[in-house]
């Protein structure tokens, strides 16, 4: 792991994605960088030089105090966490918030979003979902969204949700290569809801047969029972006492994600335990 990128719009929780970061940072010797997106409206640009253009006198000053500001408030930012030995570089932009994660991510090929989540509920998540899940649903590297603060990071046990078919082994070397950073052992566990119901020794042979033919190693196998495959995540990661959730997500977007959602996305809402998610291509 070479690079991590560091979305902040200067809340808690992405300070404490930063914290986070630095830590994962100091285990892979990568470099951070901490990005703040100032939306603006249409009308302005930058020039060639990195002037404003756009929007008449008075609005220019204020457009470029509040650049000012944002630039001040990232190097604050950057001195309330310690990361002695880390390299923190920091951009400040005026774009679209997920176009310009999304261009970095190319650009730099970012190996690892690392971002605070607010969570959503009710209405709010139904009608504009937050910035972090359309991250998840849409970049093209791992994202590891975090809420609570977390000083010490130790991931020992780590929870890995899947129907177990084929696709999951699209995504199989990075469940490894998370597992084995971390050092911790992996909890393969299969929801089986009163819709999609099956039995136990079928959904354990299913399992093994998976982690034989992928090479898992350090793991466990678990069927849980539970109402809808969000809660049994939950409740089953909350028993264990997991450090993290970790799965992959279709990423779908439009009419078919409104209708069917995503379970990883859901996750990453309402989830108090830090999920790592990978975008199935």
């Amino acid at each position: 792991m070479r690079r991590i990128l560091v979305p902040t719009d200067f809340s808690d929780q992405a300070r404490n994605a930063f914290e986070v970061a630095v830590a994962i940072a100091r285990q892979t010797g990568a470099a951070i960088k901490l990005l703040h997106v100032v939306e603006m409206p249409y009308s302005y640009s930058f020039s060639a030089t990195g002037d404003l253009v756009g929007g008449n006198g008075m609005e220019q000053v204020y457009m470029m105090k509040l650049l000012e500001n944002t630039k001040y408030r990232m190097a604050e930012l950057e001195r309330s966490v310690e990361h002695d030995g880390v390299e923190v570089v920091q951009e400040v932009d005026a774009d679209n918030v997920i176009r310009k994660i999304r261009r970095v991510i190319n650009d730099d090929k970012v190996d690892l979003v690392v971002m605070g989540s607010k969570g959503a509920s009710g209405m709010d998540e139904f009608l504009i979902g937050s910035n972090t899940e359309k991250v998840v649903r849409t970049a093209e590297c791992p994202v590891l969204t975090v809420k609570g603060p977390i000083p010490n990071l130790q991931i020992r046990n780590i929870v890995l949700p899947s129907d177990f078919k084929r696709e999951i082994g699209t995504a199989v070397e990075k469940f490894k290569y998370f597992q084995q950073m971390f050092g911790a052992k992996l909890h393969l566990v299969y929801i089986n809801t009163p819709g999609a119901f099956e039995s136990s020794s079928n959904l354990r042979a299913r399992m093994q047969k998976a982690a034989e033919r992928y090479g898992l190693q350090n793991f466990t196998i678990n069927v849980y029972n539970d109402t809808i495959e969000e809660d049994g995540i939950l409740h089953f990661a909350e028993e264990i006492g997991a450090d993290l959730v970790m799965m992959a997500t279709h990423g779908r977007t439009g009419l078919s994600h409104l209708l069917s959602g995503s379970i990883a996305e859901d996750l990453v809402n309402h989830s108090d335990i830090p999920v790592l998610t990978f975008h199935l291509k």
